[in-house]
């Protein structure tokens, strides 16, 4: 049987979200996959610190976070870069300008950074970052960006005169967007090379629009059924939901395991 190079996005494709739960079967199907002597990985949106403690549960040392831009293998970080320097400190400048919070996360901790206090009494039920309100913080001085929050409404956001930093965010909890690298495709590439596969070994699983970054014809793309609809357009391969056995069924389906 020919090897290959796995990698799963996190949540609800890996993990149901946001409980975090990796299912026995799938737990059982990554395990299988190893002892036939695939590589498993994670490549995922995370910041690198987060998606370690799911590489942890699913005992894949080696991951990919941070949207394709950190690299970790064999527990320890290779490489982590975040969002363009310059381009962030130019659009903080714009946000400040129009008096629009926002918050940074400028270092591999669980921690937003923001001046506005305002920005304390946010918070998804889901969210696992702490806020760290300092008035005196100076967005110029950061040293990375590796998550950047902009607090606007649904509404605002489509209003004609509002920049954007990039056309690749998510809404992230009420009235507010984010920022985060999105070239999983990238950190993929970066592994097959260190381990000497070629492109069309590789499989990924993915369910949302940062999925989209991952998805490539050189590589067997499988969307979950619960994935959105775009991502599915794009699949290869369309499997059961993350919590209906979808990363089991797929394997099983292929002759994986």
């Amino acid at each position: 049987m020919e090897q290959h190079c796995f990698f799963f996005d996190i949540d609800n494709t890996l993990a149901t979200w946001p409980d975090g739960v990796i299912s026995d079967s799938t737990m059982d199907t990554l395990e299988r996959l190893r002892r036939k002597g695939h590589f498993v990985a994670l490549a995922t949106g995370r910041l690198q610190v987060d998606a370690l403690r799911f590489a942890k549960r699913a005992e894949t040392p080696d991951f990919i976070a941070d949207g394709g831009l950190s690299i970790t293998r064999g527990w320890e970080i290779k490489s982590m870069e975040g969002l363009d320097h310059k381009a962030c400190i130019d659009y903080i400048a714009q946000l400040e300008l129009k008096h629009i919070e926002w918050a940074v996360t400028y270092d591999n901790t669980l921690r937003r950074f923001t001046p506005y206090e305002g920005v304390l009494d946010w918070a998804p039920s889901w969210d696992v970052f702490k806020t760290i309100h300092d008035k005196k913080i100076d967005y110029r001085e950061f040293p990375d960006f590796y998550k950047l929050y902009v607090f606007i409404t649904p509404e605002e956001e489509k209003r004609k005169d509002f920049q954007f930093l990039t056309d690749q965010y998510i809404r992230y909890g009420d009235n507010c967007i984010l920022y985060e690298p999105m070239d999983k495709a990238r950190g993929v590439r970066h592994m097959l090379t260190v381990y000497g596969m070629p492109t069309e070994r590789a499989v990924v699983f993915g369910d949302g629009y940062n999925d989209l970054s991952m998805f490539s014809s050189d590589w067997m793309n499988i969307a979950m059924g619960n994935a959105r609809e775009a991502l599915k357009k794009e699949a290869d391969y369309v499997t059961a939901d993350c919590d209906k056995d979808g990363i089991y069924l797929a394997c099983r389906h292929f002759g994986w395991i």
